[in-house]
């Protein structure tokens, strides 16, 4: 199965690098580098078990072999002496520890010396014991001659028979063993042989695995949805910073297009905060509104029949109580200042806002003061009562400013301001 998993990241290397290369989108580097390294980790593992000493004995990777195991082969006659002739790095690594392959004559105690290659994964500490023409004990697969495994840690007598004997000393050369072919059904290395067909197939699902987040761009460059050539331009610097660019105008488009939803002269927007404030103070009398944005702001009493005043606020239906108003009147004139908030026709307002910029000439507003106010609140004098509830509509131009002042009916009260020529900036220049 290693071998398969091989193939497959193989399989995803070669696709995460075509898909980077095609679409030049940098997101590929966070699979293709991890499909590298574990291809590089697993691939010398798969070339190190298929070596001649990677079946039965376990090979290069095979960990020390067990008590019983060492008496077992020793009672069998496959325990044997060998002299290292060689030894030579085979350029894989694994844990910093390098993979050797050792150049052996193994004389056993039954039947021709012969000369054999191992491949073995060797502890740093374990190559002072591996240089030529030490002694070794190797075990043999089967009776010699035959692939061999290095034992070194052997039983105590062999390590003195390794010690002692002159017969693999005096034995310098000996007929090579070259293993026969792999069994059928088996290859090299004792694993069991897989089709060919099996390992492209594991190429082709790796690839598929690795290009699943490409699929739906793959999907609309085979509709005509898009190009190759799109997708590389939206993945570059260029494309990448008009993606931002749209996004922000986008989110400033929406921001806007909420906040005119919510505008105070839009709809029965200014009613219903009207609603929300009167049902907080616990009584619809106040002192001023003033309507911007989506904002009502307030000046009221503190509750129903104070004569403390507090400024209290509305947005998008919550009402906050911000504490004492700047300036507290004398109780005796706060009941000349009251009135019923809803007694004002809040929806003239989107139309008095017109007329306003009509009258003083202004329909372009001051690019620099982009919120409309409306304040509400007595003014003027009376004989017979309190001042007349009127509704304040200042219009900011670029170059000149306007203050129209209407009654609760819709009436034109008062002007004065606005651009030369207007009738607002006539009917002060006319009552001057």
């Amino acid at each position: 199965m290693i071998r398969l998993l091989c193939f497959a990241l193989l399989g995803a290397v070669i696709a995460s690098a075509a898909a980077w290369a095609l679409s030049a989108d940098e997101a590929w580097v966070g699979m293709f580098v991890p499909c590298v390294v574990a291809l590089s980790v697993l691939g010398p593992i798969v070339l190190v078990v298929r070596s001649p000493a990677g079946a039965g004995l376990g090979g290069a990777l095979a960990g020390p072999l067990s008590a019983e195991e060492l008496q077992r082969a020793d009672s069998e006659g496959r325990l044997a002496l060998a002299r290292v002739r060689s030894i030579r790095r085979t350029g894989t690594m694994i844990n910093d520890q390098p993979i050797c392959d050792l150049d052996l004559v193994v004389v056993p105690r039954f039947g021709a010396p012969f000369e054999v290659r191992t491949r073995r994964l060797v502890d740093l500490v374990e190559i002072p014991r591996l240089q030529p023409e030490c002694v070794v004990v190797v075990v043999m697969q089967e009776a010699a001659p035959s692939p061999v495994s290095i034992v070194l840690d052997p039983p105590d007598e062999w390590v003195q028979l390794a010690q002692r004997d002159e017969r693999v000393r005096s034995t310098r050369t000996a007929a090579p063993f070259t293993p026969a072919p792999a069994a059928a059904g088996k290859a090299a290395g004792g694993l069991r042989r897989i089709h060919p067909a099996f390992y492209v197939v594991a190429v082709l699902v790796g690839a598929a695995l690795a290009l699943i987040p490409a699929y739906p761009t793959i999907a609309a460059i085979a509709s005509g949805e898009t190009t190759l050539g799109e997708v590389r331009y939206a993945n570059s610097w260029e494309g990448r910073m008009a993606a931002d660019e749209q996004a922000r105008a986008d989110a400033e488009a929406a921001e806007a297009e909420a906040a005119a939803a919510a505008s105070m002269f839009v709809g029965d927007n200014a009613a219903r905060a009207v609603d929300a404030l009167v049902d907080a103070i616990g009584a619809g009398q106040v002192v001023q509104l003033s309507f911007w944005g989506e904002h009502l702001s307030a000046i009221a009493p503190s509750g129903p029949g104070a004569a403390t005043l507090d400024s209290w606020d509305v947005v998008a239906g919550e009402v906050t109580n911000s504490g004492p108003a700047g300036s507290q009147p004398d109780p005796a004139a706060l009941e000349l200042q009251l009135f019923d908030a809803r007694s004002v026709d809040t929806s003239l307002m989107p139309d008095l806002v017109a007329q306003a910029k009509e009258l003083s000439g202004l329909s372009e507003p001051d690019p620099t003061r982009t919120d409309q106010w409306v304040y509400v609140s007595r003014s003027g004098s009376s004989d017979s009562g309190p001042p007349p509830v009127v509704l304040d509509v200042p219009v900011y131009g670029e170059y000149y400013d306007a203050w129209i002042t209407f009654s609760l009916e819709g009436e034109v009260v008062s002007m004065r301001g606005g651009a030369p020529g207007s009738a607002s900036y006539e009917a002060e220049n006319g009552a001057g």
